[in-house]
C-alpha cells in the first residue's frame, strides 16, 4: 500500500496521475482520493513495484507544475445548480446499459443527442465543409503513419477474424456446440494477427486521404464526419462520459497556420454562442492530451506553450474534476507531414480539427437542467421525443 500527499496538485494533475495508475491493472489493484484531504491510496500487487509506481507519480506532478491553467472563453449563468444525475441517470429506462463502457440511448435523452448532433453539422455546414463518411474499422496500418501507437497505445481496440481455413471453422462451430457457456477465449490461438482496428478518432482517415494534395492559392479545405469512436479506458467507464464506443462530430480545415487559428477563434466563439442560448456554464481551457507514457510527457508541454489545443468544459463538483466536451486543435503539420499536404506556394499545409463529444454534450446539458425535458429551455424542448414517435 502506497499513500501520496496531492494537496498542492491541481485538479487535472490529479485527474491524469489517478487515471494512469488505473490503466496499470496488472500492478495496481485499487486507487482511491481523498478530495478533501489529498490524500491518495494505492493498492498494489506487489510490493516490489512501489518503487515504479513513486517513478509515476513524481513524473506525473513534475510534469503538471510546469502547466498552468489559463481559461481563454467562458459563458458563466448566476446560480445554476449542477445536479449529481448519476443515480437518477442509472434508474433512466432511457439509458440502456449493455457492457463496460457500452450505453444505448431511447427517448427523450435520444433525441436530446440528435439535436446537439444536428447543431454541430449545421455550424460544420456554415463553414462550407464537406460532408464525410467512413467506417469504423480502420487499417492498423494509418494508425502506424501517424504515430498512434506511439502516443496512445492505451485506447485501441483491435480487430481480428478467424482464417479462411475449413477445419478451423469446423473446429471452431465443434467446440461451439459441445460448449456449455462461454467458449470464445478458445479463440485466441486461432485467430488471425489484426490488421484492423476500431477507429479511436473520427477525423483519422482524411489525412490519409490528402495525400499529396496542393491546396490552391488562399484556399481552406473544410471537411466534416461523425461517427462512432472506440477508446478502451480500463476501469474508468462511467455513462455518457466515459465510454469504449461514444460518438463524435469532427470539422476538420487544411491551410496555412494563419488561417487555421482564426477559423478555431470561430469556432470556438459559434460554441460559447450556442452556451449562451442554452444558458449553459462553460469555460474554454488551454488544453493537452493526457499522455501516459513517460517518453511522451514533454509534449504536453509543448501543447500548452504552442496553445495547440482548447477544450470546452462542464464543471461537475459531484465529480470532483470537470468535463470536456469539445476540443479545439492545431495540429501544426503532424499530419501534413506524413502525407504531404501543400500550399501552392509549395510550404506544407497545416490542419485543424474541432471534436464534438455528443454523449458528454448530453451529460453536461443535463447536469445543469436535468432529466426532466419539460424544464429544458424551449430551444431544444421540442426535441424530447425522437423523430418518428
Amino acid at each position: 500500500m502506497r499513500t501520496y500527499n496531492l494537496g498542492a496538485a491541481g485538479p487535472s494533475a490529479v485527474q491524469a496521475i489517478v487515471e494512469v495508475l488505473q490503466l496499470d491493472r496488472d500492478n495496481v489493484v485499487r486507487v482511491e482520493h481523498d478530495a478533501a484531504t489529498g490524500s491518495l491510496l494505492v493498492e498494489l500487487v506487489r510490493p516490489e513495484t512501489a518503487e515504479r509506481i513513486d517513478a509515476v507519480v513524481r513524473s506525473m506532478l513534475r510534469m503538471h507544475r510546469r502547466i498552468s491553467p489559463k481559461v481563454v472563453r467562458e459563458h458563466r449563468v448566476a446560480g445554476v445548480e449542477i445536479q449529481a444525475i448519476d443515480e437518477e441517470l442509472a434508474a433512466s429506462p432511457h439509458l440502456l446499459c449493455l457492457g463496460a463502457g457500452l450505453c444505448g440511448l431511447a427517448g427523450p435523452l435520444l433525441a436530446l443527442l440528435r439535436w446537439f448532433e444536428a447543431r454541430f453539422r449545421s455550424l460544420a455546414a456554415s463553414f462550407g465543409a464537406e460532408e464525410h463518411h467512413y467506417p469504423v474499422l480502420v487499417l492498423a496500418e494509418i494508425l502506424e503513419e501517424v504515430g498512434y501507437f506511439t502516443h496512445f497505445p492505451q485506447h485501441v481496440t483491435f480487430c481480428c477474424h478467424l482464417p479462411d481455413s475449413l477445419p478451423v471453422l469446423e473446429s471452431v462451430a465443434a467446440d461451439a456446440r459441445q460448449a456449455k457457456g462461454s467458449f470464445t477465449e478458445t479463440f485466441a490461438d486461432r485467430l488471425c494477427p489484426p490488421r484492423h482496428v476500431l477507429t479511436p478518432g473520427v477525423c483519422l482517415p482524411c489525412y490519409r486521404q490528402q495525400r499529396d494534395v496542393v491546396l490552391g492559392p488562399g484556399e481552406v479545405r473544410t471537411l466534416t464526419m461523425q461517427n462512432h469512436v472506440f477508446r478502451y479506458e480500463g476501469a474508468t467507464f462511467r455513462p455518457l462520459t466515459r465510454a469504449w464506443d461514444f460518438s463524435v462530430r469532427d470539422i476538420v480545415f487544411f491551410g496555412s497556420y494563419e488561417q487555421l487559428h482564426d477559423l478555431r477563434e470561430q469556432v470556438v466563439d459559434a460554441c460559447i454562442a450556442l452556451c449562451r442560448e442554452l444558458e449553459l456554464d462553460v469555460r474554454v481551457e488551454l488544453a493537452n492530451d493526457p499522455f501516459f507514457l513517460d517518453a511522451n510527457r514533454d509534449k504536453a508541454i509543448y501543447q500548452r506553450m504552442g496553445e495547440v489545443k482548447y477544450e470546452l468544459l462542464f464543471d461537475l463538483p459531484h465529480r470532483g474534476q470537470p468535463l470536456a466536451a469539445a476540443s479545439f486543435n492545431l495540429h501544426r503539420d503532424f499530419y501534413t507531414k506524413v502525407y504531404g499536404t501543400r500550399r501552392s506556394d509549395g510550404q506544407l499545409a497545416e490542419s485543424a480539427c474541432v471534436g464534438f463529444g455528443l454523449e458528454r454534450w448530453v451529460y453536461g446539458f443535463l447536469s445543469q437542467k436535468g432529466l426532466d425535458p419539460r424544464r429544458w429551455p424551449a430551444l431544444v424542448q421540442g426535441s424530447s421525443k425522437p423523430s418518428g414517435q
